[in-house]
């Protein structure tokens, strides 16, 4: 029973530092919508040289669109995650506490009256057991897919690096930190995606 209820502790914990992860990814995901709105203000001002780049910029804010929107329904399943962790946590220690009362009561008249309490408490843990799990995986999925699209990122600040380079001396610069800007703001939710997949790793050690 100690061991399910670490493991319980271990479930809210890492879905507690998931949650803040995600939450640090999806602000970083904002950053990456305003820059792209400056970088499409400032491909405007450029004119006809930085039409290259002005397109790029409809797939930076989308991109940007997409993470903070996928950052916001995984920092929310995280938060149910957390919940659930707690719960069954909870659950968990009044299965504790029956099973203890029903091994003092072994000798007690009453004692089997604790049976039917004991197995639907029982019932109620595996529930919430199963629906934990449930979460991890939809979970460990989505952030499967925001990495994959996040990859299209290091593609977008690549290509926009060259769309500067033709864009002309007076907006080249300026146009190549807003490609380093995404560059580096995709790396960030990256880190922090890589950071939760690395902690639901740890969850499947604490599952098996």
């Amino acid at each position: 029973m100690l061991a399910r209820q670490n493991k319980q502790t271990g479930y809210f914990v890492i879905a507690a530092v998931v949650a803040a992860e995600l939450h640090k990814a999806m602000l970083v995901a904002k950053e990456i919508s305003l820059t792209a709105s400056n970088a499409r203000a400032l491909a405007l001002r450029a004119g006809h040289g930085a039409a290259g780049f002005r397109a790029l910029t409809d797939f930076i804010d989308e991109l940007a669109n997409k993470t903070v929107s996928a950052s916001g329904e995984i920092n929310v399943r995280a938060i149910t995650m957390s919940r659930l962790a707690s719960e069954t946590a909870r659950m968990n220690d009044a299965v504790s506490r029956l099973e203890s009362a029903k091994s003092k009561a072994a000798q007690a008249a009453h004692k089997n009256s604790l049976d039917r309490v004991l197995k639907n408490t029982h019932a109620a843990y595996d529930a919430l057991e199963r629906d934990y799990n449930k979460q991890i995986y939809k979970l460990t999925s989505d952030l499967d897919e925001l990495a994959r699209e996040l990859r299209t990122a290091t593609v977008l600040a690549a290509m926009s690096r060259v769309e500067a380079s033709a864009s002309g001396k007076e907006f080249e610069d300026s146009l190549n930190v807003i490609a380093n800007n995404v560059a580096q703001s995709a790396e960030k939710i990256q880190m922090h995606v890589k950071a939760s997949q690395r902690l639901f790793g740890d969850i499947h050690n604490l599952t098996h």
